[in-house]
């Protein structure tokens, strides 16, 4: 599974509320990426690498898909080093025509492209 198939597996995970393991087909209809369609992912990834790239802590950044009118914010919330990675966290809300969901994420960067983690211990 490539690195952006992999994230948007785990925001779509992380988007909805806790799901019993025998209704797991429930994950892809609760959250806004389900209805999300190509081109709103790719601006979605687009404004999450220019935010992680060129937006201080606390600094906004929306985006929207005019053809279809969904949107989304991402907020990145704190810096830090995790494994000599430059780390962050940041809060995403996505919005879709039928719902909307945020979630904070941890990311690092790694060959210039900021990855979603997932971390053993979650202390920063």
């Amino acid at each position: 599974m490539n690195t952006l198939k992999t994230t948007w597996f785990f925001i779509l995970l992380l988007s909805v509320p806790t799901v019993f393991a025998s209704n797991l087909g429930f994950l892809h209809q609760a959250a806004p990426i389900a209805d999300f369609n190509s081109e709103d992912v790719k601006i979605m990834e687009d404004t999450i690498q220019t935010a992680l790239n060129e937006k201080k802590d606390g600094e906004k950044l929306a985006w929207k898909n005019d053809k279809t009118n969904h949107s989304g914010l991402i907020n990145p919330l704190s810096s830090f080093i995790k494994d000599e990675m430059k780390c962050r966290e940041v809060r995403i809300v996505n919005k879709s025509q039928k719902r909307i969901a945020q979630n904070n994420f941890k990311y690092c960067k790694q060959d210039d492209q900021w990855v979603l983690m997932k971390f053993k211990d979650e202390g920063k």
